[in-house]
């Protein structure tokens, strides 16, 4: 009997800057969104999860200063211009307890190297310990790693990115790494 649990995916945003990290994560943002097995043809909302980095200038001061927060918030299924891609990483068991987890994973802006990447890495690595947030799933946060760029390695080279290719822009490329095939092109 087939499964309609909402699905986790690892997904990939647009970001501006230069890449530091030596696998060029750090080339995208990184972030977790929850959304439907089945996705309606049109429309429809998710979960993004997320830490994010803001400038902000704090009271009484004219120097800007970086600040890292958590973000949890309505996300719509279809492409938007920051979203370049998405892989399914796991079948969701308990939306309730996966919320629990996620906020309460720390941001750790005193940790040298610390972003968004090393949040999405922590949030997911967290779920799988628990054994109970979620279902079937990848077994590791590498291979989770190794697959998004793979594929978004795939997806530049094909121009899906640039608008030079023939692609529906409406859906954001989707890869199921439960499955290991591609759902959306």
């Amino acid at each position: 009997m087939p499964s309609n649990k909402d699905r986790l995916y690892v997904a990939l945003f647009a970001r501006a800057g230069k890449s530091k990290m030596p696998g060029l994560e750090d080339t995208y943002h990184w972030g977790l969104l929850v959304g439907p097995k089945a996705e309606p043809k049109e429309g429809g909302e998710g979960t993004r999860f997320h830490a994010k980095q803001r400038m902000t200038v704090a009271e009484g001061s004219a120097v800007p200063q970086s600040v890292w927060l958590y973000e949890e918030s309505p996300f719509p299924l279809r492409a938007t211009n920051m979203l370049l891609l998405r892989v399914v990483v796991g079948k969701i068991k308990d939306m309730e307890r996966l919320q629990s987890i996620f906020q309460r994973i720390p941001l750790r802006p005193d940790v040298p190297g610390w972003n968004c990447i090393e949040w999405a890495k922590e949030a997911f690595e967290t779920a799988l310990r628990d054994g109970q947030a979620l279902g079937t799933s990848a077994s590791d946060w590498g291979s989770v790693r190794d697959t998004a760029m793979r594929y978004a390695g795939e997806k530049k080279s094909a121009h899906r990115f640039d608008g030079k290719g023939d692609f529906d822009i409406s859906k954001p490329p989707t890869w199921d790494m439960l499955d290991g095939r591609e759902l959306i092109p």
